[in-house]
């Protein structure tokens, strides 16, 4: 797989691959040619998408040639480009697409990008296949019923062990991300957090790059101390002490003799918790949430993460989950008055279903609607008015 965020990959970065002649690998194939129109050729194609997708994701580059050996046997080494001539890409793309949605179960979200050769009037593609955390997939294009995984060797298909493995092992991986996620907010509940806050009342943003949590990956943050201090923000206010910790790196907000209106830790393994404890407001005698203002400050505290993690050189798919505790009999406030439509929150702890995306993505607020909709169904909405029905941002 190419190190670096998807939308940052140039023409540049996959001529070096073949200057550098980079083989093939788990997380990287080269094809000289796009996937044909016959069954088996799709087929084929979605074998290779499967099989990324049930192993550790990767990209797949199409129009590279790739050298033989002695017996005519492909050795995965890059010799050149090979421009793939057709009248339109985006055709293209939308094509591969659609094959992959209607050919694979559960549905796999890839991302593609086509290249220009403008010497010889063609294009190369690159496919982007995450890691998925609804591993396994299946392909099931014309009645197929069949499992894929890949390893160094290229990819093969599963047996019965390998499939019954598959499954608990992706229920152990999202059980891990839940368990860590209950105990962090049972943590905060009993006020086990690195700094004293001000408030019970506290809202909580987790973001865990998946990858890189199952493999309990450890990244050095020692000497990123300007990218953390910047590129970890608070949810609402803003930072004005940062330090290292056991966990890995804390910025929060302190005032002298004061507690800590929220703070922001990175873990080692990159996963970030991001507390505000000055999350309820007061009007007329009632405690209300600021809907527009939490869905802008999340929006933007997340855009930021994610910027942060590229910056870093994380790359893959992030969980992020949202959290209220102590906010039980609190309204949602819309604008700067209390919305009479809405009802009182019925318990003390709301814990949201998380939702995943990449780390590249670029609407950061469409791509956090479902987290916002759970919000509002929790004071009694069908989803977030701050929303049209076609998932258009216009506030009230």
């Amino acid at each position: 797989m190419l190190q670096k965020p998807f939308d940052q990959i140039q023409l540049s970065d996959v001529t070096q691959l073949i200057t550098l002649s980079v083989a093939e690998s788990a997380t990287l194939e080269y094809k000289q040619s796009l996937p044909g129109d016959t069954d088996e050729a799709k087929k084929e194609f979605l074998a290779d998408i499967s099989a990324f997708a049930n192993a550790r994701g990767g990209d797949i580059i199409f129009g590279v040639k790739t050298g033989l050996n002695d017996k005519g046997q492909n050795t995965g080494i890059p010799q050149s480009l090979v421009a793939i001539e057709i009248d339109s890409s985006d055709q293209i793309k939308q094509k591969l697409e659609n094959v992959i949605r209607t050919g694979i179960a559960p549905r796999i979200k890839i991302q593609i990008r086509e290249f220009t050769l403008e010497n010889d009037g063609g294009f190369i593609f690159l496919i982007r296949v995450p890691k998925s955390l609804s591993a396994p997939h299946m392909v099931t294009y014309k009645n197929s019923s069949r499992f894929f995984t890949r390893n160094s060797a290229g990819k093969h298909q599963l047996d019965v062990e390998e499939i019954r493995s598959a499954f608990l092992a992706n229920e152990a991986h999202a059980e891990r991300i839940k368990r860590f996620r209950e105990e962090r907010l049972a943590r905060i509940v009993a006020d086990e957090t690195p700094v004293l806050l001000m408030s019970t009342s506290r809202m909580v943003l987790h973001i865990v790059p998946i990858e890189s949590f199952i493999n309990r990956h450890r990244f050095d943050l020692s000497s990123a101390y300007n990218q953390l201090r910047i590129s970890f923000p608070l949810i609402r206010n803003h930072g004005n002490e940062f330090r290292y910790n056991i966990d890995g790196f804390l910025n929060f907000q302190c005032e002298e003799n004061s507690p800590s209106k929220g703070y922001t830790q990175i873990f080692s393994n990159g996963t970030v918790e991001s507390v505000c404890a000055d999350v309820l407001s007061s009007r007329n005698g009632k405690r209300g949430l600021a809907s527009t203002y939490y869905e802008k400050q999340i929006t933007q505290t997340t855009g930021h993460i994610l910027k942060g993690y590229r910056e870093l050189g994380m790359t893959g798919q992030v969980a992020v989950s949202l959290s209220l505790l102590g906010c039980r009999d609190s309204l949602l406030a819309v604008n700067v008055r209390l919305e009479e439509g809405g009802h009182p929150l019925d318990r003390d702890a709301v814990i949201m279903q998380e939702v995943v995306f990449e780390t590249s993505i670029q609407d950061t607020r469409k791509a956090l609607k479902p987290l916002f909709d759970q919000l509002w169904n929790a004071y009694g909405y069908p989803r977030s008015l701050n929303f049209t029905k076609d998932g258009i941002w216009e506030p009230h």
